[in-house]
């Protein structure tokens, strides 16, 4: 069985916070939710200071995506994505 990692980092913001969220699961569960997202057409905010910028990074096997969003354009499947992951992510003591 295919396993996925998807890391999600929120930087930015006033202070330039930094929080990261991460699971590991199995491909077929998370990757249609990956492949929901439209990664080859991701907005891109000009002026994003003091605003929040999301990287997401999914990896299974040899597929990877990759894409950073502005804060508005976490909508739909970006939004979907996002917070499940920060609703499932593992555990760090």
């Amino acid at each position: 069985m295919t396993q996925v990692t998807i890391t999600v980092v929120r930087s930015g913001g006033f202070a330039g916070l930094r929080r990261e969220w991460r699971v590991e699961g199995d491909a077929e569960t998370w990757w249609p939710l990956v492949e929901a997202c439209p990664w080859r057409a991701v907005p891109r905010d000009r002026d994003s200071r003091d605003r929040f910028v999301y990287s997401i990074t999914a990896r299974a096997d040899r597929r990877r995506r990759r894409a950073e969003l502005p804060e508005a354009a976490l909508t739909g499947p970006w939004k979907a994505l996002v917070e499940r992951v920060q609703e499932e992510r593992v555990q760090e003591d």
